[in-house]
């Protein structure tokens, strides 16, 4: 007997439909191409007996799965129950051994979990070997090897590494069987970011939620999370103490003998005062100038590469908007149906024995109307070294189609697949050739300068679109044209926010500007793509918005009053740098290459937690952060009925002990007063406030509402008369209330 562990169910009944065909307890025969009309049945059967049963290799095998994680780690308070007390905790905690149990569901296991496992358990045992059909990656062989450990079974393991859903693909890759030992290397770098991950949190977490005691909420401190915070508070902070600077520009409108105009700024760029631009004004109001220098160089842009999970996110990210997980949950559903390969990869190449997949790809794109006319007539003809590169390929190479055509796509995963498409039609396509322009007009011995570009061969533009440029009238040099010169007075401009793009990518570069010569060498590696990796970055920035340290605006990231109290008081840099992470990372990939010792890894990390524990610890507390005192008269909590106390940062329940994490902080920089939190909490309306900060600096009014949920909201009065203006929201920055009319309206 054979068992074969996938990921998930949909894999399972996947794999299943392709080695062989599904059962179903009616008798019918369900083979790949007819999954998706028999999807309910095939699911209902899934979830009743959490297997499928088919023939393999000459034997009876079972098909089962886990639903991603079946277990996990052991809790501090799971080694020994007193620790639910994080006083009662010794610090650092670290275990003898790093245990295995069953994921929870809350303060219990879940029954789904336990029912499917002792199911896996059973079949484990009977078999005479086991296929590891999870994804191929860190968290897929982690998944496997905790379960394979609970189990206690000492049955042989293979290895599946299938890169698309397709019959084809799982059959490819069945054919080619691994032994477990060759990739024990990925598993052990799985266990040791686990481990990392839960060292670092749960030994920091607790030092800094006692060391800080007084704000009453759990201060969650991550290996990965902490240093993306600090990056978001370093631009908030920035954005924040930015003092703007007025300058002015001269700029110039010139029109030719023919008509055509272009645009054009003076070569000063910019001016400190306004008496300089106002003279140059004088000097040539009314003038014509001369075109005195005309340079041209010719320009060459490459096709684009592949895409590896960051570079798909960044350009999703760019054209269409979506966040790091919208996309990744978009390339995640693609590859479930069978249309792309596996996602989460960060490598932009190919292996060099696939040219022949490619031509399969482009054969069955080419069938596609709205691909066709960009493949049909093309020579097959690749610039491989820039494409297909087994040293840049590792576990999985960059996200291509499948030759599967999907039907009835909409939304993001449109866009997504198009992007993809268009990415691998791009390698039959040369380079854009561009030609550069640069224009100097002289009016009066002022020089005003001009660039734009004409595209000389549109290349691989002739797929993607062009490029946004500026577009010069042909001139020559010697022309005179007529000229109007106008001056703007500007002001210089606060840091971005960041945006999901720009964040992945201080992700991926974090460190790299730093003077460390040997995190530079480190951060050179191509392997090392600064802090997390593609699979979980998108996870990273989504907790810090759940956690309240971060939130998203309608294209920005930024981080809260919260998320910067926490980076202001925890005083051990080294925690919030991204260069330690970094170069964990770096070893962690070293563990997966087989160059790097486990054991010395895990020492290393346990013993820079007993130091950063040693450091909190030590670090001085904020006398006025410790600040508490009692409302007079008392103020019910209202989700507990707890007395409300006052901190330094606001108000919070003096049942957080017990469990209750109702506070009031600072809300768009507004700190609110004893009355206006008293009339919040009895009446459930504090009143006009008038002055709030929105995100872009602008003062508003609004009443702060608390739900039925105790959820804070804004409300904005009606304007009294059509003359005045409405009160503006506060760009998003709390929920939105529905406008309410008081019973005076």
């Amino acid at each position: 007997m054979i068992t074969i562990l996938a990921e998930k169910p949909d894999v399972g009944n996947k794999i299943a439909a392709a080695l062989d065909k599904i059962t179903l307890t009616s008798g019918k025969e369900v083979g790949f191409a007819a999954l998706k009309s028999n999807e309910k049945a095939v699911k209902a059967q899934q979830n009743k007996d959490g297997f499928l049963r088919i023939r393999y290799a000459g034997q009876d095998c079972f098909v089962t799965w886990g639903f991603g994680h079946l277990c996990e780690l052991k809790n501090a308070a799971d080694y020994n129950p007193v620790y639910k007390n994080w006083r009662a905790m010794p610090r650092p905690f670290i275990p003898e051994r790093y245990e295995i149990q069953l994921r929870r569901g809350g303060s219990s296991f879940d029954s789904r979990v336990e029912r499917q496992f002792e199911l896996i358990r059973r079949m484990f045992l009977k078999s005479d070997y086991i296929i590891n059909a999870t994804d191929f990656d860190r968290e897929g062989e982690v998944i496997f090897s905790y379960i394979y450990e609970l189990t206690g079974t000492k049955q042989p393991v293979k290895r599946v590494c299938f890169a698309s859903q397709t019959k084809e693909g799982i059959l490819e890759a069945f054919a080619d069987l691994k032994d477990w030992s060759e990739v024990k290397h990925v598993e052990q770098a799985g266990r040791m970011r686990a481990i990392a991950d839960w060292v670092v949190g749960a030994n920091l977490t607790a030092a800094m939620t006692l060391h800080a005691h007084a704000k009453g909420e759990v201060l969650s401190i991550g290996r990965v999370q902490t240093p993306t915070l600090n990056m978001l508070v370093n631009r908030e902070l920035a954005i924040r103490e930015f003092r703007p600077e007025t300058y002015w520009t001269l700029e110039a409108t010139f029109r030719t003998a023919g008509g055509e105009t272009y645009t054009a700024s003076h070569k000063g760029k910019r001016f400190d005062r306004r008496e300089k631009v106002d003279a140059i004004l004088q000097k040539i109001e009314g003038k014509n100038g001369v075109v005195t220098a005309i340079t041209e160089k010719k320009e060459e842009k490459n096709p684009p590469q592949l895409y590896s999970l960051s570079a798909l996110q960044m350009d999703a990210n760019a054209k269409f908007g979506m966040t790091l997980k919208q996309t990744l949950d978009a390339a995640q559903a693609l590859y479930d149906g069978g249309y792309t390969t596996y996602p989460r990869t960060d490598s932009r190449y190919l292996t060099e024995d696939m040219v022949p997949t490619v031509n399969r790809v482009l054969d069955s794109l080419a069938k596609n109307p709205d691909y066709a006319p960009l493949i049909e007539g093309r020579k097959r003809s690749f610039a491989k070294s820039r494409y297909f590169d087994d040293k840049k390929v590792e576990s999985h190479f960059a996200i291509i189609p499948t030759t599967s055509t999907p039907k009835g796509l909409s939304g993001y995963n449109a866009k997504i697949y198009d992007l993809i498409a268009k990415s691998v039609i791009c390698m039959l396509y040369g380079k854009a050739v561009l030609n550069r322009t640069n224009v100097t007009t002289t009016v009066e011995g002022e020089d005003f300068t001009a660039s734009g570009s004409a595209i000389v061969d549109p290349g691989f533009m002739a797929v993607t679109g062009k490029d946004k440029e500026n577009y010069l009238p042909t001139l020559t040099r010697g022309d005179t044209v007529s000229g109007r010169y106008e001056s703007k007075e500007k002001q210089t401009e606060p840091p971005k926010r960041y945006t999901d793009k720009t964040m992945l990518a201080a992700m991926i570069g974090a460190g790299k500007d730093l003077e460390d010569e040997e995190l530079k060498k480190i951060l050179a590696d191509p392997s090392v793509a600064g802090i997390g990796t593609p699979a979980t970055r998108d996870a990273i920035i989504e907790t810090l918005i759940k956690r309240g340290y971060a939130e998203r605006g309608k294209k920005t990231l930024s981080a809260t009053e919260k998320g910067i109290g926490l980076i202001r008081d925890l005083k051990v840099e080294s925690i919030k740098s991204p260069a330690l992470t970094a170069k964990w990372e770096k070893r962690l990939h070293e563990i997966e290459r087989g160059n790097e010792d486990p054991s010395a890894f895990q020492s290393d990390i346990e013993r820079t937690v007993a130091v950063w524990c040693r450091e909190i610890d030590a670090s001085p507390v904020d006398a006025a952060a410790q600040t508490v005192t009692a409302l007079d008269p008392p103020v019910p909590c209202p989700a507990c009925g707890k007395p409300l106390r006052k901190m330094s940062w606001g108000f919070g329940c003096s049942g957080f002990k017990d469990g209750c994490r109702f506070s009031v902080g600072t809300i768009c920089r507004k700190k609110l007063s004893d009355e206006q939190l008293r009339r919040l909490i009895t009446e459930r309306d504090s009143g006009l406030i008038t002055d709030f900060i929105s995100k872009a600096g602008k003062p508003f009014s609004a009443h702060l509402i608390l739900d039925a949920q105790n959820k804070i909201g804004f409300r904005f009065e009606q304007p009294k008369a059509k003359t005045d203006p409405p009160l503006q929201h506060g760009d998003g920055e709390l929920p939105r209330v529905e406008e309410t009319k008081t019973e005076k309206e």
